[in-house]
């Protein structure tokens, strides 16, 4: 980090760094007086955002950007057989005299392999672009607030971010009961959430190819939990909670307004719990004084136990339609 020698009242303001970094990609380097570091942030954000949403379908903007919905194969072809079945025959005249319709339902599943490299490619570049966005948008921020004196009253992370994202294996944190007693409570709860599918029937899909289910695994079990633990939560506790805490001088109401923008930077049908987790990891990062740390190791395996879950149902989903064996991967799991 470099030392500046211009008084205080010429620092860039922290606030404004702060905004125009997560509006302009890179902008926040530019007004540290760094720009060199300002055109390769916005390079690399613009480049994998902006390949990645111009190999995507237009579906709804969230957290993770604007993807296709995948696996996106067709469930199989319906058809409908329809005959009538006599159900009162009169022997004397030996004729029918009551029919009634009987309808045979049967499905026709594709087991042609379906390349879904291109949607999962997109929603993996778009995932890239954001979260490295974000990492951004905190570092120039935090910069700026060090460089005019320090945190706004709440506490600021001052650890490198390749430091925060080895805060999920940590001992202290996995041995906090603040993060692994929530966490044994999701663990419970996709164990449930799977059973009960898996009970309830599963509509079978095409198959996959084999390149594309390690490429769907990887984004499931690895790029979303990395991407959602400490970027996702330098962002909206580390830039955002700050900024309100500076704006209300309130811990209660400044965990309310990230949670609350943590919870609509997401689809739809995921803002209620969003704005649970969102309202819990604010918490945790007050309570302890700005130190995002727990925050992160509770996100990142929450986030690694749900994409579990949703790999392991894809597959089962596909194996529905073959045959096949549910699970690909070198190992099971047991609920």
């Amino acid at each position: 980090m470099s030392v500046s020698t211009r008084p205080a009242w010429a620092e860039p303001n922290p606030h404004i760094v702060g905004w125009v970094n997560t509006v302009l990609p890179g902008g926040g380097q530019f007004l540290l007086g760094n720009p060199g570091r300002g055109l390769e942030e916005a390079a690399v954000e613009s480049l994998t955002f902006g390949i990645g949403y111009s190999l995507s379908s237009r579906s709804s903007f969230s957290l993770d950007g604007v993807p296709e919905e995948y696996p996106a194969q067709s469930p199989g072809v319906i058809t409908q057989n329809k005959r009538k079945v006599c159900v009162k025959y009169d022997r004397v005249r030996k004729r029918c005299t009551q029919y009634m319709v009987s309808i045979q339902t049967s499905a026709a599943y594709d087991s042609t392999p379906s390349d879904l490299t291109r949607p999962i490619g997109a929603a993996f570049l778009q995932e890239v672009g954001i979260k490295y966005h974000m990492m951004n948008v905190f570092e120039s921020y935090r910069d700026a607030l060090e460089r005019s004196g320090g945190d706004l009253g709440q506490g600021l992370e001052k650890k490198s971010s390749g430091d925060l994202f080895l805060e999920p294996f940590r001992v202290e944190h996995l041995t906090n009961p603040w993060v692994y007693v929530p966490l044994i409570l999701v663990a419970g709860y996709t164990a449930y959430d799977y059973s009960s599918q898996v009970r309830s029937g599963l509509t079978p899909t095409q198959p996959l190819t084999r390149g594309s289910n390690r490429f769907l695994a990887f984004n499931q079990m690895a790029l979303y939990p990395v991407g959602s633990g400490a970027p996702e939560e330098m962002f909206y506790r580390g830039f955002v909670q700050n900024e309100a805490y500076f704006l209300t001088r309130s811990s209660w109401a400044s965990v309310l307004l990230s949670s609350a923008a943590f919870s609509l930077s997401h689809s739809p049908e995921g803002r209620v719990t969003a704005a649970f987790s969102g309202l819990y990891t604010g918490f945790l990062a007050s309570h302890y004084h700005g130190a995002l740390g727990p925050g992160i190791a509770l996100h990142f395996w929450a986030v690694l136990f749900l994409g579990i879950e949703s790999y392991l149902l894809v597959k089962k989903s596909q194996a529905a339609a073959t045959g096949a064996s549910p699970l690909a991967l070198q190992f099971s799991l047991s609920f």
